[in-house]
């Protein structure tokens, strides 16, 4: 009798992939042990009519067929036909052993069994011979070996395995074989510097392989209810609890003066006024402009000389810095040229360039000014008081105001109840509506018009509602709708929470109840890993295009692969360039 591995032969099929092309398949392959390597919720899964076809028809052509699966359902259906179902095809060895008669046909010749022998296998046949050799002398008769020669065998053998014998008139060298402990040690340099070989002489080559990422994007619709007092029937799936709070609270809100008066100094310095054009210029007080936008006023009304062929007409001034509540500024028919502070020390600038601003189509082409020295005496002083608009609008900041101490109130409440509870409670504060402040009361003080102070306070009171909801509920609602969008052949890699997107669509606070569209990114990326289907599908793709090729070749194919977003190859030795012929010699990593 003669034993030999029967043919075996994987066939992975598509999603949807039908009977007769599967079966095809099947036929147009030598082999008869068969494994079909089918991905979840594939078309041929679906149906035990289809699978018990596949089955008969496999079973008339000669074939073995088993299926090899992660659908649990579809392994089920499977057996059920009759055909054998595994999770992977690490599940059971599919290598089987049969035997046959020795009488076998010439068409059909035995194969050969080669075995390969290692080092530490030769070694443990070799040495005890070496052993029976040590113990026997082996003599060099009528040899003249000089002593030379006599030292450097017993540095390398031994003191003693050199020995000079007389008798008979004559002298006889006889020289012993070394100890076993040289033996030993000469035996282990020779292995360590034939596998130093190998690894220089034998090619390698590593496969780093990036897979493929892309954004999923998934928009949920979700119900927020305290489930007892809420006024929405909570049919929808995508419901979860929430916590309605109301809350009164009073504050204390600080009211800035606008009212200033200005009791500072203005800056004043020399300036150069020129005229380039042919006739001369005659201004009244009029405003000069730095670059940075600080205005500046002549004390005085002013005529410029005409420009005479290359010489331009030039006048000397002096400037003053314009204040808001100077009338020369003309702050209230030209408010753009009041930057609205005062100037005060400001004006104390370097040498700089004046244009005017009245005549902006004129000025600098035609008139413009420069100072050559620093303005000087520039001081900010201002008083503030109360005004009658800074009451007027009381109302209006405290509805400013309220919202943002409405927000720090309720994080506070938050924070304290999830340290005690250990919930993981949530403001929802995406939109105006999702927080409502009624204000009460607002307690002014009395007598306060052109009061000179800086500031005064209000005392307001108001009732606030809102909704928090449990943070990780949220999540748990939100991977699992996320995952549902999922390719078969990827996994999801990230998740990204904390950039969820969350829209009011519509909200009742005194009803109890809030509905969201909340839109959740991910990442997806190929699992190409030793064990899922992919993974094996992509090296066996990339192992039967590569061998042989060079290394700059190989690596742009697979990166134009469409489950790979980036692929590198490190080699050894470090100068070889191309990949080994040996499939085995090549190895796959997945890097992140």
């Amino acid at each position: 009798m003669v034993i030999f591995e029967q043919q075996n032969e994987t066939i992975y099929v598509d999603l949807d992939d039908e009977v007769t092309t599967i079966f095809a398949r099947i036929r147009a392959t030598r082999a008869k042990n068969i494994s079909l390597v089918v991905p979840a919720r594939a078309q041929i899964l679906q149906s035990l009519v289809s699978l018990k076809i596949l089955r008969f028809k496999s079973e008339h052509a000669g074939k073995n067929l088993k299926i090899v699966t992660k659908d649990s359902a579809g392994r089920r259906l499977a057996e059920e036909s009759g055909i054998p179902a595994l999770e992977n095809l690490r599940s059971k060895n599919s290598a089987q052993k049969i035997s046959e008669p020795t009488d076998f046909a010439p068409s059909a010749p035995p194969k050969i069994s080669r075995r390969k022998f290692k080092i530490v296998e030769l070694a443990s046949k070799v040495f005890p011979q070496l052993q029976k050799i040590s113990r026997d002398d082996i003599p060099l008769a009528s040899l003249n070996i000089s002593r030379g020669a006599k030292k450097i065998w017993s540095r390398v053998a031994g003191a003693a395995s050199v020995e000079e014998v007389s008798g008979d008139g004559e002298s006889t060298f006889v020289v012993r074989p070394p100890s076993r402990r040289v033996l030993f040690v000469l035996l282990a340099a020779a292995t360590a510097l034939l596998f130093f070989i190998v690894y220089i002489a034998v090619p390698t080559a590593t496969i780093y392989v990036t897979p493929r990422a892309d954004t999923l994007s998934k928009v949920v619709n979700v119900t927020l209810s305290d489930q007892i007092n809420s006024s929405v029937e909570l049919s929808n799936a995508h419901s979860i609890s929430a916590e309605f709070i109301e809350l009164d609270f009073t504050r204390d809100i600080r009211i800035g003066a606008t009212g200033r008066i200005f009791e500072g100094t203005n800056a004043r310095g020399e300036i150069t006024i020129f005229n380039r054009s042919p006739r001369e210029k005659f201004i009244v007080p009029s405003r000069f402009a730095t670059p940075d936008g600080l205005i500046f006023h002549t004390e005085k009304a002013l005529t410029i000389p005409r420009a005479s062929g290359e010489t331009l007409g030039s006048v000397t001034a002096t400037l003053v810095a314009c204040e808001m509540d100077d009338p020369k500024c003309d702050c209230i028919n030209e408010p753009e040229e009041c930057d609205g502070e005062f100037i005060g020390a400001r004006g104390n600038v370097p040498p700089s360039f004046f244009v005017l601003p009245a005549i902006p189509t004129l000025s600098p082409a035609l008139f413009w000014a420069e100072s050559s020295v620093d303005f000087t005496g520039g001081a900010t002083e201002v008083t503030k008081y109360i005004s009658a608009e800074d009451l007027e609008n009381v109302e209006a900041t405290v509805a400013h105001e309220i919202g943002a101490l409405a927000r720090e109130e309720l994080t506070r409440l938050l924070l304290e109840k999830n340290s005690l509870e250990s919930s993981s409670l949530t403001l929802l504060d995406s939109a105006a509506s999702a927080i409502e402040v009624e204000v009460r009361a607002i307690v002014t003080p009395p007598d306060l018009l052109e009061k000179w102070q800086d500031d005064f306070t209000v005392v307001v009171d108001a009732h606030i509602r809102a909704v928090a909801f449990e943070s990780d509920d949220l999540r748990a609602l939100l991977f699992d709708q996320i995952e549902t969008k999922v390719h078969p052949d990827k996994t999801l890699a990230k998740i990204n929470f904390d950039n969820a997107a969350i829209r009011v669509e519509e909200i009742d606070l005194a009803g109890r109840f809030a509905k969201l569209a909340v839109t959740i990114e991910g990442v997806e990326e190929y699992d190409l890993s030793d064990e899922s289907e992919a993974g094996i599908r992509l090296t066996q793709k990339i192992r039967g295009r590569i061998l042989g090729r060079s290394v700059d070749e190989v690596e742009a194919f697979i990166r134009n692969l469409p489950e790979v977003s980036n692929a590198a190859i490190s080699s050894w030795p470090f100068w070889a360039r191309t990949i080994p012929e040996l499939a085995e010699n090549v190895k796959f990593r997945v890097k992140k």
